[in-house]
């Protein structure tokens, strides 16, 4: 059986690498599985593909739910299923299980969204990517994937470059006021690899991931104004109050380690506790420093235009301006 895991993000909305596992893999297994659901939304030269992998989990749950056994249901899991956001290998089938373990006691109360699967989000794929596009002046045409999918009630959607298409993935169980301020910022993502050449991988340096953090925090705000900056921000209640609150600590704490693209210290500004203390540091100084950067007059636009190799000389300079006040 061959369990199809994504390398995505730890906490949501950090771009990385798109990977499957390479477990053993039988003819069986792959008869078992349902091919998912294709679409495809038009506004002119703007295209999203949808790729809805809801009616797979639909499958594998209509199953499952007679089964009492935990082992035995992620084992249906992987045969029918087999799609979550963890890494590939054995730490992240690990916490495949742990995820499904978690979830499995909500998705009653949600099957009939899940149901629905991609028909849930109606235009708003197509309407999102034409919004952001307008705002970011970005070229034409453009083309790009939507894959739904069945998450764990995390949040947990991402964005990565496969096979050379920005592609952004979304769990369909999330709630449409949630889904309307996170669609645009991974969009945004998919749209920003395309105006700026960017990899999309894990492999970038902090500023590269501070800048794309902090470009989609924004034009989500610019397309879904009048709400508190935290609403566009945080992850947990009072994470952004405590945040503002070590401005300058966290400021200090990543300027030497703009330029940095080794995993551990990516992580550590992304996921881990970064210097001042708070996990997801870059996040908050991804917002300051887009927030610098339009007050010296830089559009969004240009923002998006930034190479990547040229990011961490532009966050040294918009931090070190902050820093300066």
């Amino acid at each position: 059986m061959k369990l199809m895991m994504m390398t995505v993000n730890w906490v949501r909305c950090l771009m990385l690498p798109l990977a499957a596992a390479t477990l053993a893999l039988s003819a069986p297994a792959l008869a078992e599985r349902l091919p998912p659901v294709k679409t495809l939304q038009s506004a002119g030269d703007l295209q999203v593909e949808i790729v809805d992998m809801t009616p797979r989990f639909l499958a594998f749950y209509r199953e499952a739910a007679k089964v009492d056994d935990a082992d035995a249901r992620f084992a249906l899991w992987k045969e029918k299923y087999g799609f979550a956001a963890v890494p590939p290998g054995p730490a992240g089938e690990q916490m495949a299980r742990e995820l499904l373990d978690g979830a499995w006691t909500k998705y009653p109360a949600s099957l009939s969204r899940l149901q629905q699967g991609a028909k849930s989000f109606g235009n708003e794929p197509i309407e999102t990517l034409s919004a952001v596009v307008r705002l970011l002046g970005a070229d034409r045409p453009l083309a790009i994937r939507l894959v739904t999918y069945v998450g764990a009630f995390d949040d947990n959607a991402f964005a990565a470059r496969v096979q050379g298409v920005p592609v952004v993935h979304f769990p369909v169980e999330m709630p449409a006021e949630r889904r309307r301020l996170l669609l645009p910022h991974e969009i945004t993502h998919a749209v920003h690899m395309h105006l700026a050449g960017l990899s999309g991988g894990w492999e970038r340096s902090v500023a590269a991931t501070l800048i794309q953090e902090g470009l989609a925090m924004h034009v989500a705000r610019e397309l879904n104004p009048g709400k508190p900056d935290a609403v566009y921000i945080e992850h947990e209640p009072g994470w952004w109050s405590a945040a503002r609150g070590k401005q300058q600590d966290i400021l200090k704490g990543l300027l030497p380690a703009l330029a940095a693209k080794d995993s551990d210290t990516v992580f550590r500004f992304t996921v881990g506790k970064g210097p001042a203390g708070l996990n997801r540091e870059a996040y908050a100084a991804g917002w300051w420093v887009i927030e610098q950067l339009r007050s010296e007059g830089m559009t969004l636009a240009e923002i998006a235009r930034v190479p990547e190799e040229n990011m961490p000389g532009l966050a040294d300079k918009a931090i070190s301006a902050m820093l300066e006040r």
